[in-house]
């Protein structure tokens, strides 16, 4: 298994540095062959996502065909696909951003009763709670 920083998914999702895109072609063609091969741990996909947002300017729907794209791919590994894909789902029915949605998805799948926020841009979300 190979873990996947950041910078790779940005770059793998823009497709905006050539030398660097040949690169990661290259590591997908040595490393992406097996199910579950690449790694993207949930700090990374977050911060990929919001990367999206703050710094290229991508909008809801640019940001939910990243994910969704590396949902489709076998190759790509999650610390739980499940909650993953509901975050995904949470996202693109509301108004929160994925982060917050992937928190919210986490906690569920964890069997907690609520998430506790004062977040009022939350309160939407299934299962939080505003203190």
């Amino acid at each position: 298994m190979i873990g996947i920083y950041t910078n790779i998914l940005l770059r793998l999702w823009l497709n905006d540095e050539p030398a660097q895109n040949k690169r990661i072609d290259a590591l997908l063609a040595a490393h992406g062959g097996m199910p579950g091969s690449l790694l993207v741990t949930d700090v990374v996909l977050a911060e990929a996502v919001w990367t999206l947002k703050s710094a290229f300017g991508q909008d809801k729907d640019a940001q939910s065909i990243a994910v969704r794209s590396l949902l489709e791919e076998t190759a790509f590994a999650f610390e739980d696909r499940e909650a993953v894909a509901a975050a995904l789902g949470l996202f693109e029915a509301g108004s929160c951003g994925f982060a917050d949605c992937l928190v919210v998805a986490k906690h569920a799948r964890r069997g907690c009763e609520f998430t506790a926020t004062f977040d009022r841009g939350m309160r939407k979300l299934p299962g939080v709670k505003l203190l």
